[in-house]
């Protein structure tokens, strides 16, 4: 998945009274991690940039992850299946932190979601007017989200589309279940509308809507909606497809 594809995972806070905060910010990369229960393959590293120009004060906080079926996550705070190493760090301007993140929760064949959040702790810093008097206090802080998804190596998931409709604005919306038994990544996949006469159109799954989390469990079910204006050439009844890439 693309870093552009999560940009909306990243959420920042700036409180402030008065004039504008000087720039704070952090990179982490990987974004999103794919991991086994066992093995070589149940950790991995992550590493934080500060970018800015002042050091950040920055920790760990894990929490296990549940998706409905219009890919809207809930959150619980998780303190046993995934650990972090350094939990909290200081990182000194135009520095970066590598944190170790290792599952160590049972080796179940179900495949478990988590969000690995790295949370700056808010500085404090006194800012000063255009005319250069006293300013108000200005605390920052920045969270980003990063996901982790855990399941056996030789897990697979497989899309079926279980029903096709319009919605009253035009929207197409795809009812759909994951019949495999590893998740099924919606932004890695192919998706195909098929019209009455034969017509095809593709649709980038960069396009589409699944809400907040694109990953469906082996067995759960996903609306996919596609906007009205991709498929203004599919009149009538149309048949749709997805097949993971």
């Amino acid at each position: 998945m693309t870093r552009r594809g999560f940009a909306a995972l990243l959420a920042a806070t700036v409180l402030m009274t008065g004039v504008t905060a000087p720039a704070y910010a952090m990179d982490i990369t990987p974004m999103v991690s794919k991991i086994t229960p066992t093995g070589s393959g149940s950790s991995y590293r992550m590493t934080i940039r500060n970018t800015s120009a002042v050091p950040a004060t920055v920790e760990i906080e894990v929490y296990r992850m549940q998706v409905d079926d219009k890919g809207e996550r809930s959150l619980v705070a998780e303190d046993n299946d995934i650990v972090a190493f350094p939990v909290q760090s200081v990182i000194p301007a135009n520095r970066e932190q590598v944190v170790q993140i290792r599952y160590i929760g049972d080796p179940t064949e179900e495949g478990r979601m988590y969000l690995v959040r790295a949370a700056q702790l808010p500085i404090n810093m006194p800012t000063t007017t255009a005319e250069g008097g006293a300013g108000a206090d200005v605390q920052v802080a920045f969270t980003i989200n990063t996901y982790v998804f855990v399941a056996p190596a030789r897990s697979r998931g497989v899309i079926d589309v279980t029903s096709v409709t319009r919605a009253p604005n035009g929207d197409i919306l795809l009812e759909t279940r994951n019949t495999g038994n590893g998740f099924a990544y919606l932004r890695e996949a192919k998706i195909t509308l098929k019209t009455a006469d034969g017509k095809t159109i593709d649709i980038a799954p960069a396009d589409i809507d699944v809400g907040q989390v694109s990953a469906v469990s082996g067995g759960a079910t996903r609306q996919v909606r596609i906007p009205a204006a991709l498929a203004a050439t599919a009149a009538g009844d149309v048949t749709a497809s997805i097949v993971l890439l």
